[in-house]
């Protein structure tokens, strides 16, 4: 308890020495100068308030691969939300605040543990308070509270209940809305040169309404005595530092350095390049590297293992995307190694899934993660804009496949009956209103048939073929 009361205020004395200072600065302009009073009033002149109204449906079947063989419902749900955001202009061009949170209300009737953690309504309190009794939670959540700073022209920083973002090691969570670490981070542009550090002590996923500690372990609320948030379970802290330079050519080069305190070291590089052919070709080489240290799991509940990975685990990646016509393309490729307990990719810092969230690039839609020990995989699609067909401008539609092969356990075994692919065919049509009132609204349908012919979890992460339609309206509203 007093650990809440004092994150409160801490919250409250944050907010209420940025709005009433500046108050009080301007209370004494007459004895300063105009342009220390015009400074202040920037707060207010570049402050934007911006939100958004949101629909999502989803209906999943899921193939019943140990009884009758058809597909059952495995997710059926809708929900809405309704976003605001305030984000002040920077007071004596120094100090600013930024201010947002939504609400969702969850339509379902179904009552399931799967609706429950539909990942857009409320799934429970926090990351180990997710019982999944098949009630999804309605309400309101804080996405940003937090003070900004600006230092000349190249440095800016922030600190609070924010987002994070270090390139290839420190990433949110999404729905609509972004999750949201408790930390701070600085940023420096310098010509060509970009870097950022991070760090932050607790998070939240968006479906959850309060922040908490990080763990090394998986969260299983429904065992009995075990609980992830004890203390030998518990990461202090995560953070991460990375450099980008962009050359005159186009090239763009990444480091980075992620760490969750004595648990897990991650390393990320990639490589970019635009080449001037076909209509801009955009290419990239990208590596994810994780290690682990272990713990003593004697004491564990539940039958977690203190071991992630043996050794260094990893992703590789090759992408290209261009532009031709009314046409775009993507072609890109993916190779996994996790060796250990986990069996697959982590693109976090912590092991549980939503107790922090990773930056990797690649997502293909295809409801797969495509990250299994000894994987490869590769993802093809396609979109091409309708204006010239339909006689307005705003539609596109695409098709897509991903495919993966060589799956293995994490001790380099496979199932015993030899099988180890997974594959995916995806179609989505999409119409962005162009003017009017609701002038960059969007509506999308996309549609997965992903297909492995397995048990779910025969593999780590690997679940049972799947045929998957989501339909989503996204309504951007500006009000200042």
């Amino acid at each position: 308890m007093e650990k809440v009361i004092f994150k409160r205020a801490a919250l409250s004395a944050a907010v209420v020495a940025a709005l009433v200072a500046p108050g009080m600065a301007l209370a004494a302009q007459d004895m300063m100068s105009p342009e220390y009073g015009q400074s202040y009033e920037t707060f207010v002149k570049d402050s934007k308030l911006t939100g958004g109204l949101f629909y999502f449906q989803r209906d999943r079947d899921r193939k019943d691969t140990g009884g009758t063989g058809e597909y059952a419902s495995n997710l059926s749900h809708a929900t809405t939300q309704a976003a605001l955001n305030f984000n002040s202009g920077y007071a004596w061009n120094v100090v600013g605040l930024d201010l947002g949170g939504y609400g969702a209300y969850d339509l379902t009737d179904d009552r399931s543990p799967a609706n429950q953690e539909n990942e857009f309504s409320f799934a429970g309190r926090n990351w180990d308070n997710n019982f999944k009794d098949g009630n999804a939670g309605n309400g309101f959540s804080v996405t940003n509270a937090a003070l900004k700073f600006k230092f000349g022209d190249s440095i800016t920083a922030k600190g609070g209940y924010t987002q994070l973002y270090v390139p290839g090691v420190i990433g949110v969570n999404w729905s609509y809305q972004p999750g949201t670490y408790r930390g701070g981070q600085v940023e420096g542009n310098f010509g060509g040169l970009y870097l950022t550090y991070a760090i932050a002590d607790e998070y939240k996923a968006p479906w959850f309404k309060e922040t908490q500690i990080f763990s090394r372990a998986k969260s299983k609320p429904w065992v009995s005595g075990y609980s992830p948030q004890e203390e030998q379970y518990k990461i202090d802290y995560i953070h991460g530092i990375a450099a980008r330079y962009t050359f005159e050519n186009g090239t763009a080069v990444t480091g980075s350095f992620g760490q969750s305190k004595d648990y897990m070291d991650s390393y990320h590089f990639k490589l970019a390049h635009k080449f001037d052919v076909i209509g801009g070709l955009s290419t990239s080489y990208q590596f994810y590297g994780s290690e682990t240290s272990d713990f003593d799991a004697s004491a564990v509940a539940g039958g977690d293992s203190g071991k992630t990975y043996d050794g260094l685990a990893w992703q590789q990646a090759l992408t290209a995307a261009w532009n031709y016509a009314q046409y775009g393309f993507r072609l890109e490729g993916l190779w996994t190694k996790a060796e250990g307990d986990e069996g697959n990719y982590l693109p976090r810092l912590t092991r549980g899934y939503a107790n922090s969230q990773g930056a990797n690039e690649i997502w293909w839609d295809s409801r797969s993660d495509w990250n299994a020990n000894n994987e490869k995989a590769l993802f093809f699609g396609v979109t091409r804009s309708l204006d010239d067909l339909v006689g307005a401008p705003g539609w596109s539609v695409g098709v897509s496949g991903a495919y993966g092969w060589d799956i293995e356990d994490g001790y380099g075994k496979k199932h015993a009956s030899g099988e180890d692919t997974e594959w995916a065919a995806n179609f989505d049509v999409s119409y962005t209103v162009q003017d009017g009132k609701l002038k960059g609204t969007l509506f999308k349908l996309h549609y997965t048939d992903y297909n492995n012919d397995l048990p779910s979890w025969a593999y780590p992460n690997v679940f049972a073929s799947e045929k998957d339609v989501k339909f989503h309206i996204i309504m951007p509203l500006t009000f200042m």
